[in-house]
């Protein structure tokens, strides 16, 4: 009898087909949005303090660990992808421009007065103002400008081997509405050839609740009038008497840094003009801006007043020597250039009637303190006509700053040798 046992027979099986897990894809597309969502947050963050100094002062925001390296990585990326879409070399800015120059004296709205509005504001509501939808890149490109201009001045030797200046390392503009825009408030039209390259110096101190009033008027004016123009800050970093003519003097050579400007406007931080009229271009130059004022009842101070906003060509400031070095505190020196203009044959020229009001900022400081040697300064300014200004100039290195709507050049001036031989010693009271 057989007794082997019968072999199981397989029975072939079939597994059911592998299903998707779509409890760990939601999981995960649930993770990918948190960090989207953190990152994100992190990056309005950042645009914010751009605003408050961290990305403008002395130094970039440098926030460490992981969440700072992605932040950092993060907002980069999607700044430079953004902004390279619609920059260019400022060498060939003009290259595509139509050949129409800007107009200079039809200009539109030219008949038109200013919207003055001299309440207080923060600075970056002017920003949002000026750049609407491009704030965010204008404050990113403005970070990384500073960087790099930081680093040509840590290798300040090098860089001057090499013949590099700062207008070398900001190379680049970006288009902003019907204008290229260069950190630091470098403006260039994009629909005409510029008639002028006009440099706005503005000699401060401690004005600070000034500077967003009068940027939130002069950008547009100058714009307006379709020129090619820079605005500088020159803020005094000390606590001697206020010298106005110094900063003068730093602004113009300082500013030669950036372009080979035509011209030079010097404007006090609390002066707005009212007339669109009023051509701040370089023809008729040495030019007084101003002729009459609401806090002298839209007039004169007296008739031959030549201060608050004037104006000279390169060559001009180069040939009476600049301004003087050795008025500190209030006063004298407007009238010591209006002297040195004179004294190589030149002459002002001013626009006359509303063209050249001007509406002043109202004061909440002490003012500045007199010069109370101005008399004697002023019946002796012959002598120092080629020893005091440009030839006798010295300062240590200023602190240069590109904020989205002006660059700000801080700079710590003191008083400079007195030339004993040959300049009347000014030590009586006028």
């Amino acid at each position: 009898m057989d007794t082997t046992q019968p072999q199981a027979t397989k029975v072939a099986t079939t597994q059911p087909p592998e299903r998707f897990n779509w409890g760990k894809i939601c999981y995960w597309a649930i993770w990918l949005l948190v960090l989207f969502a953190t990152l994100s947050t992190l990056a309005l963050w950042a645009s914010l303090d751009a605003h408050y100094g961290r990305y403008y002062g002395s130094k970039r925001d440098t926030a460490r660990g992981v969440i700072g390296f992605l932040m950092g990585f993060y907002v980069d990326t999607r700044s430079y992808m953004r902004r390279h879409q619609r920059t260019a070399y400022v060498g060939g800015l003009t290259a595509g421009q139509p050949p129409i120059i800007c107009p200079e004296i039809d200009i539109p709205g030219s008949r038109q007065n200013l919207s003055i509005d001299v309440s207080a504001i923060d600075l970056m509501h002017v920003e949002e103002e000026i750049f609407k939808q491009d704030l965010f890149d204008v404050r990113r490109f403005t970070v990384d400008a500073n960087h790099d201009i930081r680093a040509m001045y840590r290798r300040q030797q090098e860089a001057a081997a090499r013949g590099l200046l700062l207008k070398d390392v900001l190379s680049e503009g970006m288009r902003v509405g019907d204008f290229w825009y260069l950190p630091g408030g470098h403006w260039i039209p994009a629909v005409c050839m510029p008639r002028w390259k006009v440099a706005v110096i503005v000699p401060f101190r401690d004005r600070f609740v000034h500077l967003p009033i009068i940027l939130r008027h002069l950008i547009p004016f100058l714009k307006a009038q379709y020129l090619e123009f820079g605005i500088f800050f020159i803020e005094q970093a000390n606590d001697l008497q206020f010298n106005r003519a110094m900063l003068m003097n730093v602004g113009y050579l300082e500013g030669l840094n950036f372009t080979q400007w035509d011209c030079f406007i010097f404007h006090d931080v609390d002066h707005i003009p009212l007339s669109y009229g009023n051509y701040y271009g370089c023809g008729g130059m040495p030019r007084h801006f101003l002729s009459g004022a609401d806090q002298w009842g839209y007039k004169l101070l007296y008739s031959f007043f030549f201060g608050a906003v004037t104006g000279f060509t390169r060559t001009q400031i180069h040939d009476f020597n600049g301004f003087p070095n050795a008025y500190w505190g209030w006063g004298g020196e407007d009238d010591d250039i209006l002297g040195r203009m004179r004294s190589i044959g030149l002459a002002k020229t001013r626009p006359w009637g509303p063209v050249g009001f001007y509406n002043v900022i109202p004061h909440h400081h002490k003012s500045a303190k007199k010069n109370m040697n101005r008399v004697c300064l002023l019946d002796h300014y012959r002598q120092r006509l080629h020893t005091d200004g440009l030839s006798n100039i010295q300062y240590d290195k200023p602190s240069v700053t590109l904020l989205p709507l002006y660059t700000n050049i801080s700079v710590d001036i003191r008083h400079l040798p007195w030339n004993e031989e040959n300049w009347l010693d000014c030590k009586e009271d006028a």
